[in-house]
């Protein structure tokens, strides 16, 4: 028998493991600097238009067959659906902005479209996020009156700004208000039973999480407003179940929460996180009447609280400038955006741009300032 053939393979995985060991060498002398290690991250650039495969999980009401409010109303249904759906983030959109049109003949490099829904079953869904690219998942909860069309595609709208390379997930709930001009002016009445069903929710988001970390995905988490009432008690039931890590970045947004009840669970929120960030205005109005009307203190006017990254917002983004002029959707424009970008990269809170250090004695630890 010949010899030839062996030495060959001998002689090619030989020189294969040379050259790993030089490329390991050459790591070691003269490692990537942060630019290319960012390049090297960042697969998907998000410079043109894109179509965001959103992943969705939801206890909204509706035949849940198409992407839109009709399909996914605002009342409870007691079972959770899955599927995806694809949303056309257009290149030329305002940051923070949703541009959308009733028309399929739309501009999709200006417009914000939906295509066809794909409905999953549940091990489908948790499968096929479990075999995306990627180690990372960023996951939005939306808060208080936010029907379907505007969560998926603030869901869409935040991984593209911040060229998220892995999957987005949205776990939409039954916020909003019915179709009505008295449910308009009812504002009150909408906010009691938007947060009836944020409560009622937090069981099926505890489930929703442990079986989110079986695809055995970092997670990093994006909440806002009334979704806190959802994700914050449902985190803390986990970590007290089980004391893992379960979470990347924790990234809370304008918090309608009570300041009391967010430092009693502060530890497990803490414990089950890689870091909290914490996002909040005294200017913020929505959240000034939400005190008035459950009659405490609510944690995104800010306070600080030991161990969590409070970051006082409202020299970006005062009443006049918010979303609404009410300085409560601050979360989705250019300056929460940009460092939440950084937040995701894992940079340390006095490194990132645009970052001061509070004066003593504020309801903040840092300020994003002008």
């Amino acid at each position: 028998m010949s010899l030839k053939p062996y030495l060959v393979t001998l002689s090619i995985v030989a020189l294969l493991l040379t050259l790993n060991a030089c490329r390991s060498l050459a790591y070691t002398l003269y490692p990537p600097d942060v630019g290319q290690l960012l390049n090297e991250r960042l697969q998907n650039p998000f410079a043109d238009s894109w179509e965001m495969p959103v992943y969705l999980a939801t206890n909204r009401d509706g035949d849940g067959r198409a992407c839109n409010d009709k399909a996914f109303g605002v009342e409870l249904n007691e079972q959770m659906r899955y599927g995806r759906c694809p949303v056309n983030v257009p290149k030329k959109h305002t940051v923070g902005a949703l541009d959308t049109i009733d028309s399929p003949y739309g501009d999709p490099n200006t417009y914000f479209k939906f295509g066809p829904i794909e409905s999953l079953e549940k091990d489908a869904f948790f499968s096929s996020l479990a075999n995306q690219p990627g180690d990372e998942i960023l996951l939005f909860v939306h808060g208080f009156n936010v029907k379907f069309e505007e969560a998926a595609n603030r869901a869409a709208q935040i991984g593209y700004d911040t060229k998220f390379q892995g999957p987005v997930v949205l776990f939409t709930w039954p916020a909003g208000a019915e179709d009505s001009f008295l449910s308009g002016i009812l504002i009150s009445q909408t906010y009691r039973k938007n947060r009836d069903n944020a409560q009622n929710t937090i069981d099926p988001f505890v489930e929703f999480m442990q079986q989110l970390s079986d695809t055995g995905k970092r997670i990093h988490v994006v909440v806002h407003s009334m979704g806190h009432q959802i994700v914050l008690p449902g985190l803390a039931k986990l970590h007290a179940r089980d004391d893992d890590q379960l979470i990347g970045q924790l990234v809370l947004n304008a918090p309608d929460f009570a300041t009391s009840d967010f430092e009693a669970i502060t530890p497990h929120l803490i414990g089950i996180s890689q870091r909290v960030t914490l996002y909040c205005s005294p200017g913020d109005n929505a959240l000034v009447a939400s005190r008035e009307l459950n009659n405490n203190h609510r944690v995104g006017l800010c306070k600080r609280v030991d161990g969590i990254d409070v970051i006082n917002v409202n020299e970006v983004d005062s009443p006049a400038l918010g979303v609404g002029g009410l300085g409560h959707g601050y979360y989705s424009g250019r300056a929460v955006l940009t460092d939440l970008y950084q937040v995701l990269l894992g940079v340390d809170v006095d490194k990132r741009l645009f970052i001061r250090r509070s004066d003593t004695g504020g309801g903040e630890d840092y300020i994003l300032r002008r």
